[in-house]
């Protein structure tokens, strides 16, 4: 049981966090990070000496920053059958722990030491085997390679099976369909995140990759990489610290957000499209967690991360996870220009954004 653990960011020590008692976690910046570095949350963690005590109920005693460090559901599944697979309890992990069995290999900037992350060679990676670990895994069934599938998959986001690859050089995630998923799941996603960048959605290098067994999946290239550097992300649960597992925000303040963390109109404007099509998609599953920003070493600045899983899909409520005007369903036009009154987007320009998704979506139908 790890009582504390320093965070690092490209080798330089960020600070350290460490149990307060037995259910709160404190953190301090290092030093030099003080001198050198960047707030890693400008809203709950700015940049000062002050030793900062997690209150937030949805984190499991963790700063939001670093609970976007660990896996959700798929790689908690994925490391807690790796550890049951090492006769170690994953009952008795606390979230400093988990944070160590993430170390040096989760997304975005943040490492963890100690570390006590798996590195397999994973040189010659066969999708096809590989979708059928998951299945394997996800059916509670014996996985062959337990070590190599925790190593490409355990410090994942998102509820679908996925692994961390490097993919003509360059590091990408690929998606594979749990059987929940229709069978046609990684030609949906391709398709419906070709056609949020033709609808002017900001979207990372995208892939269709069809194996020699004629299996389809989904490949998107990793914005929190550029060139094997590390690049640190956020998402909007862990800035607001909210749960992103309920509904909790409402675009507004999404756009509000947004504004006052980038200062930029072009940002904004990025935000308005993407709650746009999700509205005109049906993309209920847009929770906190599915919008990040990303920091501009260069610039030192926040930007709003490239979009990523925009696709149709039910909440089991029926309802968006984030609404619009205060609303969840039956969400129209009318809601959609309200909240471009509300964050003083320019009428014409937010009536223009609507109607080019609905004529980029329509046609493709």
């Amino acid at each position: 049981m790890i009582k504390k653990i320093d965070a690092f960011a490209n080798k330089i020590k960020v600070g350290t966090l460490a149990f307060i008692d037995n259910y709160r976690v404190a953190f301090q910046y290092d030093d030099i990070w003080l001198k050198k570095g960047f707030s890693i949350n400008p809203f709950k963690l700015p940049l000062s000496n002050t030793v900062y005590i997690s209150s937030s109920p949805y984190f499991n005693g963790l700063f939001g920053v670093f609970a976007d460090s660990l896996p959700d559901s798929y790689g908690e599944l994925l490391l807690d059958r790796y550890l049951r697979n090492k006769s170690i309890d994953p009952n008795t992990l606390t979230c400093l722990d988990r944070l160590a069995y993430v170390g040096t290999s989760g997304m975005g900037l943040l490492e963890y030491i100690p570390d006590f992350s798996v590195d397999v060679n994973n040189a010659n990676v066969d999708f096809d085997i590989l979708q059928k670990e998951c299945n394997d895994l996800l059916d509670s069934k014996e996985v062959k390679d337990i070590n190599s599938l925790y190593s490409l998959g355990g410090s994942s986001g998102g509820a679908r099976p996925k692994s961390l690859i490097k993919y003509r050089g360059e590091d990408y995630i690929v998606k594979f369909s749990s059987k929940y998923d229709p069978k046609n799941i990684a030609e949906l996603e391709y398709k419906y995140m070709s056609l949020a960048k033709e609808a002017g959605i900001d979207i990372p290098p995208i892939e269709l990759v069809t194996t020699k067994k004629g299996n389809k999946y989904f490949l998107i290239k990793r914005f929190d990489r550029d060139n094997g550097k590390k690049i640190h992300m956020i998402s909007a649960a862990a800035l607001l610290e909210v749960d992103f597992r309920a509904p909790s925000l409402d675009y507004s303040e999404l756009i509000k957000l947004t504004r006052v963390l980038t200062n930029n109109e072009y940002d904004v404007l990025q935000m308005f499209k993407r709650m746009v099509f999700n509205v005109l998609i049906d993309n209920q599953d847009d929770h906190a967690k599915n919008f990040s920003y990303i920091f501009d070493n260069e610039n030192r600045v926040y930007r709003l991360s490239p979009a990523y899983d925009i696709t149709p899909g039910k909440t089991y409520y029926g309802e968006h996870t984030t609404s619009v005007n205060g609303k969840g369903k039956n969400i129209t036009e009318e809601d959609m220009m309200k909240v471009a009154v509300n964050n003083k987007i320019n009428l014409d320009v937010a009536k223009s954004i609507i109607n080019n998704c609905y004529k980029v979506i329509e046609k493709k139908k």
